[in-house]
């Protein structure tokens, strides 16, 4: 498979997996607010999600690739000793790379950079996010007969 197809699936996996992960962590927040006794309309949580797709793109995009890159690269290595199948390796990496990613973070430096991960129903969402990702990039890679 040429390199620059690969490139290109590469980021439209982190693309979507950054878009559900954002929306997704958007509404986290949004309930927490609900859970604090404020009122959240339909226009805040609209503004509020493209808020926070355009706002948190650069961090969390990069973030997102960092993770679902090394994740990828590692399935291919289990892939090439453990035996299995390819797809089977995505999805586990891309379900686990996004939560590894978080909390070694959170480890180096005390903070959790994603506020939707700081329970375990958000960091499930966010890898789950992830596990869309890995999907999508090993069905996107899968070579197919015409």
């Amino acid at each position: 498979m040429k390199k620059t197809r690969i490139i290109i699936i590469f980021v439209v996996a982190v693309l979507t997996t950054y878009l559900l992960a954002s929306i997704i962590g958007t509404q986290i927040v949004l309930t927490d607010i609900l859970n604090f006794g404020l009122e959240v309309s339909l226009s805040d949580r609209v503004s509020a999600t493209i808020h926070d797709i355009v706002g948190l793109a650069p961090v969390l995009s990069a973030l997102i690739s960092a993770a679902l890159l090394v994740g990828f690269i590692v399935a291919i290595i289990c892939k090439r000793f453990l035996g299995g199948n390819l797809t089977y390796w995505y999805l586990a990496a891309g379900f686990t790379s996004l939560p590894a990613t978080i909390m070694l973070i959170k480890s180096v430096m005390g903070v959790t950079l994603f506020a939707a991960a700081r329970t375990g129903w958000g960091m499930l969402l966010i890898a789950l996010c992830g596990l869309v990702g890995g999907w999508l990039f090993a069905r996107l890679t899968q070579k197919r007969d015409v």
